[in-house]
This record gives C-alpha cells, sequence and structure tokens, in this order.
C-alpha cells in the first residue's frame, strides 16, 4: 500500500479538482441567466459563437434615451447627462477646436512668427501642425473612391444612401482623368453630380450617366475667358446656372488655385453653400506663402467651416520635395435646414 501521506495528499488533489469544477459551473450557470436576450440570440444561449444569430428586432440601437437589454443604463441613471445629439457633438467639437487656435497662435509666437528667423518648415513646428484636422464629424466616416490619390472621404455617407431620399447634389472641381469616386458616389446613391474641369473633354467611363453633368470649364474668382479660350466661371454663377442652392458635397482639386477661388465663394457667399467639403491644399511656395495662408485659413474658419480630416499626398515626398499637398475634410456648422450633416436623426 501507498504510504498514509501519499494517499492523502491525492485525496486532496482530487476533492479540489471537484470543487473547481462545481464552482466553475455555479458561475457559468450565473452567466448564462444575466445575459440579455440578444446575447443569448448570437451565442445560442451557451456562448458559441459559431451558431451566432441576429439581434432581436426590437433592440432600439439608435436611441441614447432609451437603451436596448444589456447595451447600458438609462441616462436617468446619471444625473444631468445629455443624449449626445448631432448639435451637442458639434458644440463640444466647437468648444475643443477654440483650444487649438490657441494654441496655434501659442505656437507661431514661439516659433517667432512675423520675424525673418520663422520657418514655416521647422522640423519642431512642421507647416501641416499649425492646422490639425481636430473638429468632429458628427456621423459615421467612410472613404469613397480608390485607395491612392483620389479617394475622398466621407461624413455620414449613409445619409446619402438613405430612400427614400431627394437627390443629392455634388460639386466637383478638377476631375482630371480620375472619377472613381464620382462613379462610386453614382453607384451609391441617387446623388447628380456636377463635375468641372477645361483640362478634359468628358469625365471617366465610371462616371458617366443621366445623373452626372460634365462641363470643361474652371472654377475661379471671376467669368472669364482666358487666352488660350477656357472658360472660367464662379461657384455663384454655376449654381445660378443649375438652379442650386445648396451642394451637399463640394470636391475641389484645382492645383493651387482653391485661395483666389475660395476668396470669391467666401465673398460672394455669408453663409457658405454646402454641407461638407473635399479640398486638396497646395502649399508650394510659389503657390502660396505660409502669411497668406494662415490668413485663407482663419478666415474659412471664421465663417463656420472646420476640419475634420487629412491625408498627406505623398506625391512630394516620394520625388524627395516637402510634404506641399494635402487632402482635407470640412464640415460647415451652418445652413440651417439645407444642411443635411447638422440636423438630428
Amino acid at each position: 500500500m501507498p504510504p498514509l501521506r501519499q494517499l492523502l495528499a491525492s485525496r486532496a488533489v482530487i476533492a479540489a479538482l471537484v470543487a473547481f469544477g462545481c464552482l466553475g459551473l455555479f458561475v457559468s450557470t450565473l452567466d448564462s441567466a444575466s445575459r440579455p436576450e440578444w446575447v443569448k440570440n448570437r451565442t445560442g444561449g451557451n456562448g458559441d459563437v459559431g451558431h451566432s444569430k441576429e439581434p432581436s428586432a426590437s433592440i432600439q440601437w439608435d436611441d441614447a434615451s432609451i437603451p436596448s437589454p444589456g447595451l447600458g443604463k438609462s441616462l436617468g441613471v446619471y444625473p444631468g447627462r445629455k443624449p449626445q445629439t448631432v448639435q451637442r457633438i458639434i458644440e463640444k467639437a466647437q468648444r475643443h477646436y477654440e483650444r487649438i487656435v490657441r494654441q496655434r497662435h501659442e505656437m507661431l509666437k514661439e516659433f517667432k512668427y512675423d520675424t525673418p528667423q520663422f520657418d514655416p518648415w521647422h522640423p519642431l513646428a512642421y507647416y501641416w501642425w499649425y492646422f490639425p484636422a481636430s473638429f468632429a464629424c458628427p456621423h459615421e466616416i467612410q472613404r469613397v473612391g480608390p485607395l491612392n490619390d483620389g479617394g475622398k472621404w466621407l461624413c455620414g455617407m449613409s445619409l446619402y444612401e438613405e430612400e427614400p431620399r431627394a437627390k443629392c447634389v455634388i460639386y466637383s472641381f478638377g476631375v482630371n482623368h480620375e472619377t472613381r469616386f464620382e462613379g462610386e458616389m453614382l453607384d451609391r446613391t441617387n446623388c447628380e453630380i456636377f463635375a468641372y474641369d477645361a483640362s478634359v473633354t468628358e469625365m471617366g467611363v465610371e462616371a458617366q450617366g443621366p445623373r452626372s453633368h460634365f462641363k470643361p470649364y474652371y472654377i475661379g474668382k471671376t467669368d472669364h475667358v482666358d487666352a488660350e479660350g477656357k472658360v472660367w466661371k464662379t461657384l455663384k454663377t454655376l449654381m445660378a446656372e443649375n438652379g442650386h442652392d445648396w451642394i451637399d458635397i463640394l470636391k475641389v482639386d484645382i492645383e493651387g488655385n482653391e485661395y483666389q477661388t475660395f476668396d470669391a465663394i467666401m465673398d460672394d457667399f455669408d453663409v457658405l453653400p454646402f454641407s461638407q467639403l473635399q479640398m486638396e491644399l497646395h502649399v508650394r511656395q510659389d503657390m502660396i506663402t505660409f502669411p497668406n495662408f494662415l490668413k485663407w485659413w482663419e478666415r474659412l474658419e471664421s465663417k463656420g467651416v472646420y476640419p475634420w480630416w487629412t491625408e498627406l499626398n505623398l506625391n512630394p515626398t516620394y520625388w524627395g520635395d516637402r510634404d506641399w499637398a494635402s487632402e482635407y475634410c470640412f464640415l460647415n456648422t451652418r445652413g440651417g435646414a439645407k444642411n443635411l450633416l447638422i440636423q438630428n436623426y
């Protein structure tokens, strides 16, 4: 027979294993009983995600004031807390953005702005660091179009996809030969696209159709025909010709002409006539100086238009140059009922 000490030890081990097993079964039973019904449906009631089902149709995912079972507590449990409405998100974003503006001017002072020593490409105060995309899109964000140059980030794409809804309006300046963004918007929405570019004669095949309207015009600060016979028109003129008073999405890529163009737009409109703006900014020295860019940027901010996304165009870097081009996405916080993106849904 084994020694008494060994026998007692083996029995103690077996007893401990049995006790742990019973405890685990008890905890599992409590966990299963406390799970919300939609979790049981997804996991088959036993945690097996391999047999998942869709959540119950009765769940109200979007109502912050009446949470679904298992998704959180009622707002009444948190005194003073308000529903996270679109307006509240924008108000909070504006308060944060005010801090960013103060930090910008502190950094300008620190690096001796308005003196000969100021260098906008200083490694510790790089050009684009003065202008971070630090506002907020109060809806979901999606990339539309190609992954490389030409794709754009959109705020609230699902709002344009909803049915039924009146056709949204997109203006696209500077299409060149890259129209996959426009093509995807035509595929996924009922939007109408009005595209302009005097450097080409038509849109790409993916962006052609009855809801696509193209004219070989350049957008600029005045209506005129240049020495090469190219037609230039202002945004105000084009909107009047099309019978529009509002643009849902304004896409601009006009290789440095955006500054004089937007100066004219800001002259012509007290409230800028678009919900969101996707624009590539070019800050090469022969296009605009830093002081003029700063003045232009802060004038755009004064119109209630703020950046919520940015993406450097790395093509100049590839060729050994500075990062003088960057894509920016802006939200217009004005426009009232015309502006789809500042409404609650």
